[in-house]
């Protein structure tokens, strides 16, 4: 009982790290983000954050992996039991983007990682996490189509590719000029673009 309990605390510290760190890389930005300002966010000692995370980038790494599984997470519960996939389509892109651009420690943790593992080779497995969770998503939802008997107009592998990328480029856009009319047009268009390539193919 005392081994669990005292398992139970650690997990909860190195949670409570993770979460300082998402408020410092909300308000403060990636680069500003430190071991010793995240021990400030959290109240605790700077050596006790690099007990549970040896590393700056590896701390930044697991708030990556925390908010990316939340997103996720977010997106199957709202298509849960949706069976029509137009309808699946439009509630889980809309619940993505909602969550992509609002959730600035997200964005901040993600594209400061991608920026960072150009130059550091290192970092590119956790750069890229995201944009994998992004890909599985992807790639179930068009073998969710296929399984309730349609037929793709694109193999879901170059589909996958194409929808995220599209979307990593639409929330560049979004955060360079907000959400301009000319943004929520070219989402629509994206959303009946990929409705249309879940649609029966004519034998």
């Amino acid at each position: 009982m005392g081994e669990r309990a005292s398992s139970d605390r650690r997990t909860e510290k190195a949670d409570r790290i993770v979460e300082a760190c998402l408020r410092c890389l909300a308000r403060d930005g990636y680069a500003a983000t430190s071991i010793a300002s995240v021990a400030r966010e959290a109240g605790i000692d700077k050596r006790l954050v690099l007990y549970y995370h040896e590393t700056r980038e590896q701390l930044i790494e697991r708030v990556v992996q925390r908010v990316g599984d939340r997103l996720v997470a977010s997106v199957q519960a709202a298509t849960a039991g949706i069976d029509d996939p137009e309808q699946r389509l439009q509630v889980g892109f809309d619940r993505l983007w909602r969550s992509l651009t609002t959730d600035r420690a997200l964005l901040v943790a993600w594209l400061g990682l991608r920026a960072e593992a150009i130059t550091d080779r290192r970092l590119r497995a956790s750069a890229g996490f995201l944009n994998d969770r992004l890909h599985e998503l992807v790639a179930e939802a068009a073998r969710s189509a296929e399984a309730r008997g349609l037929r793709l107009r694109m193999a879901v592998g170059p589909l996958t590719v194409l929808t995220v990328a599209a979307l990593q480029g639409l929330v560049l856009e979004w955060l360079e000029d907000g959400d301009t009319p000319d943004l929520r047009v070219a989402i629509a268009d994206l959303q009946a673009w990929l409705a249309s390539r879940a649609r029966p193919v004519p034998a």
